[in-house]
């Protein structure tokens, strides 16, 4: 029999996140599924996990088509469901994906149904803004000619295609035509079902197939397709031709512009003649409906105005929030933005294309709710876009509620409050909102109907005025605090609950209960529901269970009887007793359970009874306790006994957790909700003590699931601590202080961002196994108890919730309110700072590493010689985010300021001495008698500054810092003539240079250094006797992702590595200091990830052998004369389009080049033996890179700075 859908899964390069897409499939409450997975010259490490799921799942179908035939259309050939999807090997869905399609369009007789799409990276979880429109709303049996948002959606994999449809009209994908295709079958279908339910997870992670910078190649292709769609749409509904236009302006257009920074002179040519002809082909009022600066964008492009448009597409990149705006007229006010060449009587762009009087939307949110005694006190804010709001007499804020059903208005009186918080959030440094705040009180008595309490659900208004404009916006809330705050009883049968829905609108529900849940046990297999109704359900009562997004309904026995008890918590009306069996609550009946994503792990069921009169919902009483059951295991088939002459199979080690576990909760408004889900800690409180110890307590209700520790990982850098957990019974608690937590044995605080706590889970059937992590979560109830921001040291911290209930750390700086956000920012080196320069000079070093993230390189070193020195110069290191300590002698004076603070901006407005290795903050005016010294961080190996102009590779970063940072330098420090030559001519620098060799190369020619590399390795707790390999390799020009992100990825095998080398060797791996976005595997007794280790010279001192590319590392690592193993497996690319090297490797590196990481292995294990066959490069490469590097460089430049001191 034909499964119900085949899903096709062609894969490639998934960055390895095809086993996390096919666990998504895997796990779909839709059992009835084919996967055909399409091999498309994927990696061998990719195949062999689509072969794993092809073995363990005979509903998966590994597919390997001959190469002239595309992968979707030899997935979709080989399929054999009634529907036919698509999904892409490096994405995910939630579980529900397929049932919800499906019954949709065997409800519906449609010929397609498609939901709506979220983003996700290793950070966060957004609404795909492609598909926002298209699916704001549930819309079954509709068209694209009656909703025409749907052109805006251009993908397949979020939807589901009748077969037959497909086949009527013989469609076929081809190679990159997905988009040609998505809108042939929105217009060839009879009725299309949109559903505004998140069926599909886009991953963004730059660098895989389907997400890379655009290129020129990659620009006309998808202009050509362009054109086949445009006339697709022209031949087959003319009438949408302008909403086409509209969406391929803003959409298609606008890659095309992304593209021209990076791309060469000839390829910009050619791109602005493709884009200027899209513009004025394009219906005349396509672009009407964009922003101003796409508008302005556009004419530029249209103009053929190369130069002007690359100004404002740079100029977008950092100043666009900050653009003030103008009103003209008094008839007619409109407000514009001054972006570049407004008013230029040269350029003479039109003034309308400025207009941004419909973007200044009105921002109206609950940040704060809270109960004094039965009154709701209200706690927001309210302002424009843009426009000041830096006193409460600049803006007018009334507040009202509405009943949704009646239209009744009920005014609340106001007091303006003041929010810099609201500023310091908003990102911009423009304006100030400070005097945005309100609070509102809710008495009780506003929500009477007369005398009587009526069910109500009342929404609330804001109406801002200011500056000749007037705007009303419903309030929002997405604070989850307001989200889960408990109703409040205000009467025997009366609730009311403040409450923020899937929409996030924030309302005030006044429920007059009709049954309410009062008592829940689990009897066995058996989950019991006890509570009371105001209705007779008569004779074909019973409790319904059934999954939000679809699924079979489980049905369970009611017991009814008279009720003539008078307490709102027991009820009066109907007692009844409902019985739910729990084997028919679980919805994974084959395999293990995932330990996946959160977000697609849990799985909402809504609870009813159901009788005469309808569905009710049912109201969980205030004395009811969120509860949790384990759901049973489902039997699975007895495995076969192996013939009598074959031994028993391997049982996987380890209990058969995690469990499923359904827990019963409420929603946002106070009903019952039921949440399947993979069984997991839960918090229920979380305190802080007055010594800055966060304690976190909670419970479990799987007894094989208890970890003895909990793992803290930070979002994007993937940095990982443990904190132990300790169990009485069903009961944790965690303790530990975020401020001081141990990195390679210095306490340091978290560092700044969002940290998941998570715990290890493995599941197993007893045939497969599966080993993950589970979120620990915190229990709804307890969510507005959770502790606000706390103060510890230089960080503060807070205790969250994200994705409903996911536990989370947020660390930060600890700013003053004076300090935070761009705004205060902006006050401080505009209003400030300048007084600051009117100070006098004081006998102040200031010192910053790789702009105040580490203590280390040539910074340190020069700091130390001159501390030894004990002289009467004050020294103060900055820390960007306190995550280092400085080695200071007990009596030396020195200090740390935090970057962005006051004091930070006023030392280095009085200092007579800056010293740092790559850059200073733009704002900073060097004066008069300021020394600036220059130490770069290294022997420049790869191109750097303005040598980079040239090269092919369109890159991502700016050059732009150089005019402004290169003339403020007075020294400039170098290693060796070779590197100051290349030093001057890229950075353009004619000034005083001191060729000292590299100060933070001194500790590797003490003589104590093979002493100092012992202690290192038991620091790190490496075993005596154990070789270390260090790998060291510098960052990927296309990994650079965005402003502030850098990615990395590991291209070593480590399993190949352990294989060859054995248990004689450790790897230790060392992600370049700029990278910010790593997926470096976690540390085990073969592989140690050193990446925040303090300073990487003394990882030189442990390691026997360093593996690098085209790292600086080389040359700080020659100076101990060890093995050196060249791991170039993409030389040509970097060499000749990525980055361009100055160093002719092949010819001088003093060690061997290899390409895979099989040769890697053999070139680390034959190092010690081949030291004589590089003698004489070693020797030539050490005379022309590390000439002065006798462990007197610092010495020297302290000397030049402060005069000669003791040697």
């Amino acid at each position: 029999m034909s499964p119900q859908v085949s899903i096709v899964v062609p894969f490639r390069s998934t960055g390895g996140r095809l086993a996390e897409c096919l666990e998504s499939l895997a796990a779909q409450t839709l059992r009835d599924i084919e996967v055909v997975m399409v091999d498309d010259a994927a990696a061998a490490g990719e195949a062999a996990v689509a072969e794993e799921f092809a073995g363990r799942d005979d509903r998966f179908t590994l597919l390997r088509p001959d190469p002239a035939t595309a992968a979707g259309d030899a997935g979709v050939e080989r399929a054999e469901g009634r529907y036919l999807a698509f999904a892409d090997g490096e994405d995910a869905l939630p579980p529900y994906a397929y049932e919800l399609l499906v019954g949709t369009l065997d409800s519906t007789g449609s010929d397609i149904a498609g939901g709506n799409v979220m983003c996700l990276d290793e950070e966060h979880v957004w609404q795909s803004p492609l598909h926002a429109e298209p699916y704001a709303k549930t819309m079954l049996s509709t068209h694209v000619t009656r909703h025409p948002a749907l052109l805006q959606d251009r993908t397949l994999w979020n939807k589901v295609y009748r077969r037959s449809f497909w086949d009527t009209h013989n469609l076929e994908l081809g190679t990159d035509q997905d988009a040609l295709v998505a809108v042939q079958t929105q217009l060839l279908a009879s009725l299309v079902d949109v559903l505004d339910t998140t069926v599909y997870y886009w991953r963004d992670r730059p660098g895989t197939a389907t997400r890379v910078r655009p290129d020129s190649a990659h620009i006309t292709h998808r202009m050509a397709t362009l054109t086949a769609v445009r006339n697709y749409v022209h031949d087959h509904a003319p009438e949408l031709l302008a909403v086409h236009d509209m969406y391929a302006l803003d959409l298609d257009v606008r890659e095309l512009m992304l593209a021209l920074p990076g791309a060469t002179g000839e390829e910009r040519e050619s791109l602005v003649k493709l884009g200027a002809e899209v513009v004025a082909d394009a219906d005349r009022s396509a672009a009407a409906g964009l922003e101003a600066i796409r508008r302005l964008e556009l004419h530029l492009l249209g103009e053929r105005m190369l130069p002007e448009l690359l100004d404002v597409l740079r100029f977008e990149e950092g100043g666009l929030q900050d653009a003030p705006v103008v009103l003209k007229g008094r008839l007619r006010p409109r407000w514009y933005a001054r972006y570049p060449f407004f008013g230029d009587e040269e350029r003479r762009v039109p003034e309308a294309v400025y207009d941004v009087t419909d973007e200044i939307g009105l921002w109206a949110d609950v940040d704060r709710v809270e109960w004094d005694v039965d009154t709701l006190i209200v706690e927001g804010h309210a302002h424009f876009d843009r426009f000041d709001v830096s006193s409460a007499a600049d803006s007018r804020i009334r507040l009202w509620m509405r009943d949704a059903k009646t239209g009744r208005e009920i005014r609340l009186p106001v007091e303006r409050v003041r929010r810099p918080d609201v500023t310091a959030k908003s990102g911009q440094a423009a304006v100030s909102y400070d005097w945005s705040g309100f609070t509102a009180r809710v008495e009780p008595e506003y929500l009477l109907d007369g005398d009587e309490w009526r069910t109500a659900t009342y929404e609330l208004f804001a109406e801002v005025s200011m500056a000749g404009r007037r705007a009303v916006q419903r309030l929002t809330a997405t604070a989850p605090a307001v989200r889960w705050t408990a109703a409040r009883q205000v009467d025997e049968h009366v609730a009311v609950q403040p409450a923020a829905g899937d929409d996030d609108v924030f309302v005030v529900h006044v429920k007059r209960a009709k049954a309410v849940l009062t008592r829940i046990r689990v009897d066995g297999d058996v989950l019991e529901l006890s509570g009371w109704t105001r209705r007779a359900l008569g004779a074909g009562a019973a409790m319904v269970a059934a999954r939000r997004h679809g699924g079979e309904e489980v049905r369970g026995e009611v017991t009814l009887r008279q009720s003539s008890v008078l307490r709102m918590a027991e009820g009066t009306g109907f007692d009844f007793t409902a019985r739910l069996p729990l084997e028919f609550l679980t919805s994974y009946r084959n395999g293990p359970a995932p330990c996946q994503a959160h977000l697609r792990d849990a799985i909402d069921w809504d609870i009813r009874l159901t009788g005469e009169g309808g569905p009710l919902r049912l109201t969980v009483a205030s004395n009811v306790k969120p509860m949790r059951c384990l759901l049973p295991v489902p039997e699975l088939p007895a495995p076969e006994l192996p013939a009598p002459d074959q031994p028993a199979p391997e049982q996987p080690e380890g209990a058969a957790g995690p469990r499923r576990e359904f827990a019963l909760t409420r929603t946002a408004f106070g009903n019952l909700r039921g949440v399947e889900r993979s069984a997991r800690p839960v918090v229920r409180t979380a305190e802080w003590d007055d010594d800055g110890q966060l304690t976190l307590c909670g419970d479990s209700a799987d007894p094989e699931g208890r970890p003895g520790h909990f793992v803290l990982r930070r979002r994007r850098s993937g940095d990982e601590h443990r904190v132990p957990v300790t169990w009485d019974d069903d009961r944790f608690t965690v303790a530990f202080t975020p401020a001081a937590l141990a990195v390679f044995g210095t306490d340091l605080p978290l560092s700044s961002g969002t940290w998941d706590v998570l715990a290890r889970a493995h599941s197993t059937d007893g045939t497969h196994s599966i080993d993950g992590e589970v979120a620990v979560v915190v229990e709804r109830e307890a969510i507005p108890a959770l502790p606000a921001w706390r103060r510890a040291g230089t960080h503060e911290f807070e205790v969250g919730v994200h994705q409903t209930d996911a536990l989370v750390l947020h660390s930060r700086p600890a700013l003053g309110e004076d300090e935070q956000g761009g705004h205060a920012q902006a006050q401080l080196w505009q209003r400030d700072y300048p007084v600051y320069l009117r100070s006098p000079l004081a006998d102040i070093a200031v010192f910053s590493s790789y702009d105040g993230a580490q203590y280390s390189c040539n910074p340190r070193a020069i700091y130390e010689e001159l501390a030894r020195r004990n002289t009467d110069v004050e020294c103060v290191w900055v820390t960007r985010d306190g995550q280092f300590s400085v080695d200071a002698p007990e009596d030396a004076n020195t200090r740390t300021v935090l970057a962005g603070t006051r004091e930070h901006y006023r030392v280095l407005a009085r200092a007579r001495h800056i010293i740092t290795n790559h850059r200073l903050p733009a704002w900073y005016v060097k004066r008069e008698g300021q020394t600036y010294v220059q130490t770069w961080h290294g022997t420049p190996l790869k191109r750097i500054g303005h040598d980079l102009q040239d090269v092919p590779y369109q890159r991502t970063e700016r050059r732009t810092w150089l005019n402004w940072e290169v003339p403020r330098w007075d020294l400039l420090l170098s290693p060796s003539p070779y590197a100051t030559e290349v030093m001057r001519r890229a950075f353009k620098y004619d000034g005083e240079v001191t060729e000292s060799g590299s100060p933070r190369n001194d500790i590797l020619s003490t003589p104590e250094w093979e002493s100092v590399g012992t202690g290192i390795r038991k620091r790190l707790e490496i075993p005596d006797g154990k070789k270390v390999v260090l790998y060291a390799p510098t960052w990927r020009d296309d990994r650079r992702h965005a402003p502030g992100k850098q990615g990395f990825s590991l291209e070593l095998d480590l399993e190949t590595l352990r294989g060859t080398l054995g248990d004689d060797y450790v790897l230790l791996v060392r992600a370049h200091h700029s990278v910010t976005d790593k997926a470096v595997p976690g540390t085990d007794d073969f592989a140690i990830d050193v990446t925040r280790y303090p300073d990487v010279a003394e990882l030189y001192m442990a390691a026997d052998v360093l593996v690098t590319d085209y790292s600086s590392a080389m040359v700080d690592y020659a100076v101990l004369g060890r093995p050196i193993v060249f791991y170039t497996y993409d030389l040509e690319w970097y060499r000749d389009q990525l980055r361009g090297l100055y160093i002719d490797l092949e010819a001088e590196a003093p060690g061997p080049l290899v390409r895979t990481p099989a040769e890697v292995a053999e070139a680390v294990k034959a190092a010690p033996g081949g030291e004589d066959r590089y003698a004489d490069a070693y020797d030539r490469f050490f005379v022309k890179y590390c000439p002065h590097d006798d462990g007197k460089a610092a010495a020297r430049v302290v000397d030049r700075l402060f005069g000669e001191g003791d040697a």
